[in-house]
């Protein structure tokens, strides 16, 4: 008997988890109900009060290579043409089929943790990532371009707000495939590390972040999430009421004391109990 392993793997260790898009042997596509078994783990993730941190990454030679062609391309050949549908019809079907790079209500840390080819919709999932670091072979492209497959899982929206207009506009336009190295100039990424050492820089990042206190790094995570795109007055008036939150929580009541016993290197902002220089 076949044991079929599940397309997301889920781990935890204390308050990081990794969640790793299980589909190697097709470059973890979004078929094999991948993508809604990872809008399901970032569900758990979310809902869990003792996990902080989420680092995201793909097992094999690729982090995400987006939809399934070859599935796609069996489907329209076999299938009878279809009377045109509605568009909220549609909308529907792709928010059903998009579950994942939907959530937009994750305000604890996402790292992406890039390995090997990230196109075309797995483009779109590192997006949705809070921020990104890449290995030296990882490789970045919206190569969907090349088959008339439009961008359905936020990729015109994360895209910009990341890298800016002009070179969002580059990368969809021109299909035009780039390395880490190019991904890391126009900030698509925030740091490229060998390939070996990508998983253990993504856990050193995540533990600096589950070290400190949560109410204030979520509630300035959430201000920028959901003030991204808002003019300005409102935008600041979100942040103040975020703010104000954060200021009845326990955790800014014993931050100004945990600043005056130094727990925490100034530079670093690593807890002094790792050995920390001061």
């Amino acid at each position: 008997m076949t044991i079929t392993e599940p397309p997301v793997l889920y781990q935890q260790d204390g308050a990081v988890v990794t969640i790793t898009l299980n589909r190697p042997e097709v470059m973890n596509n979004f078929g094999g109900g991948l993508l809604q078994a990872l809008g399901e783990a970032f569900t758990r993730f979310r809902d869990d009060e003792a996990a902080y941190v989420a680092i995201l990454t793909g097992r094999g030679r690729a982090f995400c290579a987006g939809g399934d062609l070859k599935q796609m391309a069996r489907q329209s050949e076999s299938a009878e043409p279809a009377p045109p549908r509605p568009p909220h019809a549609v909308r529907h079907t792709i928010f059903q089929s998009a579950k994942a790079t939907r959530l937009t209500n994750i305000y604890k840390p996402i790292i992406g943790a890039i390995n090997g080819y990230c196109f075309a919709g797995g483009l779109e999932v590192a997006l949705c990532c809070h921020f990104r670091i890449g290995a030296e072979s990882s490789e970045y492209g919206v190569l969907n371009r090349r088959f008339s497959v439009p961008l359905i899982d936020g990729g015109t929206v994360r895209l910009p707000a990341v890298v800016g207009l002009a070179n969002a506009l580059y990368l969809i336009q021109t299909g035009r495939r780039i390395d880490a190295r190019e991904a890391q100039r126009i900030g698509l990424i925030q740091e490229v590390t060998p390939d070996a050492a990508l998983m253990d820089r993504a856990r050193e990042l995540a533990a600096i972040i589950a070290a400190v206190p949560q109410a204030g790094l979520r509630g300035d995570t959430e201000a920028v999430l959901r003030a991204w795109g808002r003019p300005v007055d409102d935008a600041m008036a979100l942040e103040a009421m975020i703010g104000s939150t954060v200021l009845q929580s326990d955790d800014f009541r014993h931050g100004p004391a945990r600043f005056a016993r130094k727990d925490f290197d100034p530079i670093t902002g690593r807890p002094r109990s790792e050995g920390a220089s001061g």
